[in-house]
């Protein structure tokens, strides 16, 4: 029924492009094996989470899917079957506010030499959302999107971060508040220690529209994603994961585990450079040798 939906729609259209904006699912744990479990478990039907389906017949049915919701829909099934279908995916979780604020301040205060070594973030929201979040399964997804944000920053400097002294305490917290409806209130606290065993903190308070965040990225991340479906780099498609709307998640997937970007400054400047290659301008040099320093 969900392909014959797409195909319909298909025929109206000149392009169809799946962005998945529901309500978070519970995390779904990695028991599917393979694209024939998959295929099994759809021809019993036995349930899987509405994000998987329709992904699934988005995939089967050569259309590009972005998931904007936190749960685990690519599970490396999935992926491999993109892959054989020749569909492309990107997600997972979009990320406007609180979370894009943390990955700048992740970026400022590593860059600038100085160890995070606790970040809390509390959030209290009345919309549907947060009513949704209130369940802990479903929290669940969300806590396990918002809590990589600061892994790639982390692993960029090791002198910080040395292996086996590369953790911190980085606790999220969600409370369901009718009241404030779709205005919600994010604060965060940045703990840091810095020079003979100092600690800096740095606080924030953000008031954030969710929804009206939200729409923008969702615009752009139609319109990218739209464009790199018509582009091939030496004959061969970008994908199946597209992998340069990172920018516009909480938890990027790539199609290449080891180079997973998770930075607010370094996932921009990778998405202009390779618009900019892509319309034949050089890519930004910033090593100013063209200024002669």
């Amino acid at each position: 029924m969900i392909r014959k939906d797409i195909r319909d729609c298909k025929e109206r259209n000149d392009k169809v492009i799946i962005l998945w904006t529901a309500n978070t699912e519970m995390f779904l744990l990695p028991e599917i094996g393979t694209m024939d479990d998959l295929e099994t478990r759809i021809q019993t039907n036995i349930p899987l989470p509405a994000s998987v389906l329709y992904c699934i017949a988005a995939i089967q049915e050569g259309v590009t899917y972005l998931n904007g919701s936190p749960q685990n829909t690519f599970h490396p099934a999935i992926v491999k079957m993109a892959e054989k279908h020749g569909a492309l995916l990107a997600g997972s979780d979009f990320k406007s506010g609180q979370t894009r604020f943390k990955t700048v301040m992740s970026d400022f205060l590593i860059g600038s030499g100085l160890r995070i070594s606790s970040v809390v973030s509390y959030n209290h929201l009345g919309n549907n959302d947060g009513k949704n979040l209130s369940e802990d399964k479903t929290f669940r997804s969300k806590q396990i999107s918002k809590a990589g944000v600061l892994d790639d920053a982390m692993a960029g400097n090791q002198i910080l971060y040395p292996k086996g002294n590369d953790k911190i305490d980085h606790e999220v917290v969600i409370k369901y508040v009718p009241f404030v409806g779709d205005s919600k209130r994010a604060l965060d606290e940045y703990s840091s220690q810095i020079f003979l065993n100092g600690t800096n903190t740095i606080s924030s308070y953000n008031i954030c529209e969710d929804s009206l965040l939200a729409v923008p990225l969702m615009y752009d991340m139609i319109v990218l994603g739209e464009l790199f479906t018509r582009m091939q780099i030496d004959g061969e498609k970008l994908g199946p994961i597209l992998s340069y709307l990172s920018f516009f998640f909480k938890a990027p997937i790539t199609n290449h585990q080891e180079y997973v970007i998770n930075s607010f400054s370094r996932q921009r400047e990778t998405l202009v450079n390779f618009l900019k290659v892509a319309a034949g301008i050089l890519p930004d040099d910033t090593t100013l040798l063209d200024f002669k320093f």
